[in-house]
């Protein structure tokens, strides 16, 4: 028997660590369950976005802000497309959530509605979003877009004076 007891202790510690994985991910899952893609929604998403890149491919902080607005851009383009069909999607879903409270006890109902209620409130998050990443994107281009002052003759005189001057 005394071969058995180093087998014991394996097979102990083994569930332990396979109990505690078990119980950490539920944690996990409870703690973000219901919470839009975090605290934040469409905002963390873009973040870990940039996150897994800057890690990925060891971007400069000049690449870093190179690429950011291009993130940005795209994740707008992407939330637009999702949210161009948003409608129908809602039909739908409000139509399966009839069905099956049907088949639900009236406090099974209650809970389908708050989760329901849920998701319409992490979708409203995201519109929110897209109207103020809109509103920002396109105050940037018309930064970056915005006509120079045309140079007088004098100004140009002077700087082919100046730049013989060197």
């Amino acid at each position: 028997m005394p071969k058995a007891k180093p087998w014991t202790s394996l097979l102990i510690l083994f569930g332990a660590g396979t109990l505690t994985g078990i119980m950490g991910t539920g944690l996990y899952l409870d703690d973000s369950a219901g919470t839009c893609q975090g605290e934040r929604g469409p905002v963390a998403q873009r973040e870990q976005v940039m996150k897994r890149l800057v890690h990925e491919l060891s971007l400069t902080a000049t690449q870093q802000a190179d690429i950011d607005p291009i993130v940005k851009r795209v994740h707008l383009a992407i939330l637009e497309l999702r949210f161009a069909h948003q409608a129908e999607v809602e039909d739908i879903l409000t139509r399966g959530i009839t069905d099956i409270s049907t088949t639900l006890s009236p406090d099974q109902q209650d809970e389908l509605a708050e989760l329901y209620g849920r998701l319409q409130y992490c979708w409203q998050r995201s519109r929110t979003y897209i109207a103020e990443a809109k509103k920002t994107l396109s105050s940037q281009h018309r930064q970056i877009n915005r006509p120079r002052q045309k140079e007088s003759h004098v100004d140009r005189e002077q700087s082919v004076s100046d730049a013989q001057a060197l």
